[in-house]
């Protein structure tokens, strides 16, 4: 059963008045799946066309369907979705004074919503998909031919699956003229450059973009997809970082790395009725050595400041919190893995490059630096009065990771001893 198919049926039941849905409830369903329109017109005419007829266009038809939905929507851990799918089911029931229905109902309700709280609480951000860019280059790919899609994978699909079942399915399309070669990064292509008889396949991991996201944001990604709430995920939109330096070469020094940013349009949203959809716009901006460090720094203070603005419902969250805070801090402090920030204060605080800085860019990395340790400072405290005996070892170690980094900063910095 397709979800198109579900639409027809509440669209065609709305349209003969049958007093259980409304418009709203179609608009409800179609934000679920925005590849399918909310043009009620003729759809009662359409469904009959189609098979379905009079005696087929049943409201116990469509809760068959919207059961059925629910099923699959739940086993793909898609919870909101599910929900989604709960509250269209429950009119029917209501209409029906079916109460022992409605039971069911809320107590399905009740888990979904349950699941999603254990989904929002997890350290580890749920992925219900993968995406990846596919740009097709080659004569023999035919209407492919210089064309990009978007593809939806399962979310255990990784780069090296994705790129060896392409490879086999467009080798078997080869012929004795024609060679396959894979592209192994993500650099613009120039397609007039490329060798004729061999047809190229760039694969590049992709991430959905959220509705209200800041894409000229200079944080790194991670933070804004790892912490945001779970929630009924649409995508038409998916964007890849690419490090480039002036010179040529993909990577250099920090002083040097710069990165650019792909953001990619696609015809319809995520999740469709077909797992590629193609690729109508694509636009691309870039970030300079100096943003890149600071994007970087702001990105670790966000993802301390947000855990410890986290709101908890009980103390059973305690444990979570402090496994989440303490993975977050050891990789803030810890001796062994703040060389980070003081590599951005060699790169850029230091010798000739410091003298390459604007005035803002300067106040900017200063106050973005500034601004980490005090945030660090807060989440050690917070840590302390969460731990117990077992812990304080640990604890001690980031005291001391802490005192070191601020003593080595105080070279570039001399003023974080006064605001620390």
């Amino acid at each position: 059963m397709e979800f198109y198919d579900l639409r027809t049926f509440l669209q065609a039941l709305v349209g003969r008045n049958d007093a259980v849905w409304s418009k709203e409830h179609v608009a409800s369903l179609c934000r679920i799946c925005p590849i399918v329109g909310t043009d009620i017109g003729a759809e009662v005419a359409a469904a009959e066309v189609e098979g379905y007829g009079a005696s087929k266009l049943t409201v116990d038809s469509a809760v068959k369907y919207l059961q059925l939905a629910n099923k699959l929507f739940a086993q793909a851990e898609l919870y909101h979705f599910s929900a989604s799918i709960q509250e269209l089911i429950i009119p029917v029931y209501k209409s029906r004074r079916s109460y022992g229905q409605l039971a069911k109902c809320h107590t399905s309700l009740t888990s979904i919503y349950e699941s999603i709280l254990e989904q929002e609480a997890s350290p580890i951000p749920f992925i219900d998909a993968t995406y990846y860019r596919v740009g097709f280059y080659g004569e023999r790919f035919g209407k492919l031919n210089k064309r990009e899609y978007v593809f939806r994978e399962p979310r255990d699909v990784r780069l090296g699956d994705i790129m060896e079942k392409l490879s086999h399915t467009y080798e078997a399309k080869m012929d004795v003229n024609h060679t396959l070669h894979i592209i192994p990064d993500s650099r613009q292509v120039n397609a007039d450059e490329l060798q004729p008889g061999v047809c190229y396949l760039q694969i590049t991991a992709v991430d959905p973009v959220m509705e209200d996201e800041d894409l000229e944001s200079r944080r790194e990604r991670i933070f804004s997809l790892s912490t945001g709430s779970v929630r009924a995920r649409v995508f038409d939109r998916f964007l890849f970082d690419t490090p480039f330096t002036k010179n040529g070469k993909t990577q250099g020094g920090l002083e040097d790395q710069w990165k650019r940013r792909t953001v990619l349009q696609t015809e319809g949203s995520f999740p469709a009725l077909v797992n590629r959809l193609v690729v109508i716009k694509s636009e691309s901006l870039e970030f300079s050595p100096v943003e890149n460090a600071i994007g970087m720094i702001e990105t670790r203070t966000a993802a301390l400041r947000n855990e410890l603005e986290e709101p908890r419902s009980s103390e059973g969250d305690q444990l979570p919190r402090l496994q989440s805070l303490q993975r977050i801090l050891q990789g803030s402090v810890a001796v062994q893995v703040n060389s980070g920030v003081l590599s951005v204060c060699t790169a850029f605080l230091s010798g000739e490059p410091a003298t390459r800085l604007r005035s803002q860019e300067l106040q900017q990395l200063i106050a973005a630096l500034l601004e980490f340790m005090a945030v660090c400072k807060r989440a050690i405290r917070v840590h302390f009065r969460l731990i117990g005996e077992e812990d304080q070892e640990f604890h001690t170690q980031l005291v001391n990771g802490f005192q070191s980094l601020t003593a080595e900063l105080s070279h570039y910095i001399p003023a974080i001893l006064s605001e620390l």
